[in-house]
């Protein structure tokens, strides 16, 4: 082997390459760089199935009525579902209802108090009261609109009892009925008399200021009493807080016994006293006279409101009154005279103490010094008006009483 030579190496490789040269090009894929490699088969793509649109479901209910239309529609509505007198109505309208045999068939019926938006002036928690009757259906509206109380007083009031003593329970309620300046409040009871609706509550024109309401007693005996604070205005001046008592009479609450709060002002104090004068009640009025006198403690309303002092002439008023009731009593007056020309700083009393005491000398009795006391009290002429200036002196606005010059000695 080692003098035999190995052919060229290229001479061993030329034949392969022509032969693959032939097998490539018969096949028809080109060349590496034309060669394009087969592309994947997408996968199919699911198309989503549309969620189904939720139906809204209608409230049964539906928001608090805004007119008395509104209500007695969606009233009617709840008759046929969920009920007005529900727990759910209630707290999502803010009404009461009680439900009680009213008409007296033995099936129960309703009546509610529902709060109703109105335009002013109507008090500051206006509603309505609606009934629904077994034997007389549909709502029947007992307040105007808006004029029912939906306070909290008011829902306390609102009540089905019995409160005349006859067999059918009444509905019971506040109404209230503002203007620009006031608002008064009435107390409304109405009883079904097998056909209509009747009012036997107070018929007079409400009460200002009230505070308290309340039913005591039962049946025939229940008493309406209702309490009122005091309030004041440059027009109508104080007023005084009190108690009002309504019982029934002739089958309406209408007889009224009004017990007024202790008096705050000067001038109050001097009514009270003027009443007992008023009744001949002279011990009596002579006491409450020397009371409101020296009690400091009770206020001048004409001085607190810019109006000038009016303590000066309301305890001339008292010490020459005093004086009268004195007389009036058969004790002698002189000395209450002398008192009221020594004490009193509001001359025109000073001057009627004196023309007294002139009348009561002359013809002997207590009339004779009032005649003479009116005519002095009477006097005008130039520059001079007595009576007008008498009743500026004691005027304490419209809510009070007005004096003349011939209410200063009556006797």
């Amino acid at each position: 082997m080692g003098g035999r030579k190995l052919p060229h190496t290229g001479a061993l490789i030329a034949p392969l390459l022509a032969a693959l040269a032939i097998v490539t090009g018969g096949c028809g894929c080109g060349t590496a760089a034309d060669f394009v490699p087969p592309s994947e088969t997408p996968a199919p793509t699911a198309t989503p199935t549309p969620a189904p649109t939720a139906t809204p479901t209608p409230d049964p209910i539906g928001p608090p009525p805004r007119d008395i239309a509104e209500a007695r529609q969606a009233l009617e509505r709840l008759q046929r579902t969920a009920g007005p007198c529900s727990p759910v109505v209630a707290e999502r309208w803010g009404l009461s209802c009680i439900e009680a045999d009213i008409d007296g068939d033995l099936a129960p019926d309703s009546a509610i108090l529902l709060p109703l938006p109105q335009p002013a002036p109507v008090g500051p928690y206006p509603g309505v009261v609606f009934v629904n009757l077994t034997t007389a259906p549909g709502f029947v509206a007992l307040s105007p609109p808006g004029a029912a109380d939906t306070s909290i007083l008011g829902r306390a009031i609102f009540s089905v009892a019995d409160r005349d003593g006859r067999p059918r329970p009444e509905v019971a309620f506040l109404e209230n009925f503002c203007t620009a300046t006031r608002c008064a409040t009435l107390v409304r009871v109405y009883t079904w008399d097998g056909s209509a609706w009747r009012d036997i509550g107070p018929a007079d024109q409400g009460i200002t200021g009230v505070d308290r309401v309340a039913f005591e007693g039962a049946g025939a005996s229940t008493a309406i009493v209702l309490h009122a604070g005091p309030s004041s205005s440059l027009a109508a001046g104080p007023t005084r807080g009190g108690t009002y008592r309504y019982t029934l009479s002739g089958g309406r609450f209408s007889a009224l016994r009004v017990d007024l709060d202790p008096p705050v002002f000067l001038f109050h104090a001097i009514l009270d006293a003027d009443d007992r004068f008023a009744r001949g009640e002279w011990e009596a009025a002579i006491a409450a006279y020397e009371a409101a006198i020296a009690d400091k403690t009770l206020r001048d309303w004409k001085a607190e409101n810019g109006r000038g002092d009016s303590r000066d002439a309301l305890v001339s008023y008292a010490l020459f009154r005093i004086a009268v009731a004195t007389a009036a009593s058969g004790a002698d007056p002189n000395p209450a005279l002398d008192r009221v020309i020594r004490e009193g700083r509001e001359q025109v009393f000073l001057n009627a103490a004196e023309a007294f005491r002139k009348g009561y000398q002359e013809r002997g009795s207590v009339v004779g010094g009032c005649l003479e006391a009116t005519r002095y009290l009477a006097t005008t002429g130039p520059g001079i008006d007595t009576p007008g200036y008498v009743q500026r002196l004691l005027d304490h606005g419209y809510a009070n009483p007005q004096y003349t010059y011939r209410d200063i000695c009556p006797l």
